[in-house]
């Protein structure tokens, strides 16, 4: 489930119901377009590491953590529960676990309450962005490319550095 749905976008652009599939298609295609350029994906789903404890602490693969659900030392087979979680950073109470492998099961993206404002944004102007050149196909005229506004860059290129 992404966190940004087609409806919605039906609803900001108040889309014609005789372009819908042309429209679902352009749609899809900007979410896939804007998830590679950030380097992850928007949708909240569940994933599952395994990482080694260095100065008490872990980091997570994935931002935009939503829910820790499970973390167990690997060595003890025992369900860690002292921990504080700060972004990606996982630090633990229990100096013993220096050393150690952590199984760690989240769910991490964003969820329609916790999506940004500026990133909808991005996607509303780039679906317009791709409908235009799409237009610009079928009627067979000059080919210019899509190329993508400076303001639109720099948003994306904010969260995508926030994740590096």
């Amino acid at each position: 489930m992404t966190p940004f749905s087609f409806e919605e976008l039906q609803k900001i652009l108040e889309l014609k119901p005789d372009e819908i599939d042309t429209d679902l298609l352009i749609f899809n295609s900007t979410l896939f377009y804007v998830e590679n350029l950030l380097g992850y994906q928007l949708a909240d789903k569940n994933y599952n590491e395994l990482q080694t404890v260095k100065d008490y602490k872990v980091y997570t693969e994935q931002e935009h953590i939503t829910e820790m659900i499970n973390i167990i030392d690997m060595t003890t087979k025992l369900s860690i529960t002292h921990c504080v979680i700060d972004g990606r950073r996982i630090i633990f109470f229990n100096p013993k676990l220096e050393g150690h492998t952590v199984f760690l099961n989240y769910n991490a993206g964003f969820t329609e309450e916790t999506f940004p404002a500026d990133l909808k944004e991005v996607i509303v102007k780039l679906f317009l962005l791709k409908k235009k050149e799409f237009i610009k196909q079928i009627n067979h005229e000059e080919e210019t490319g899509l190329e993508i506004p400076e303001n639109i860059q720099n948003i994306i290129y904010l969260y995508r550095r926030k994740c590096l």
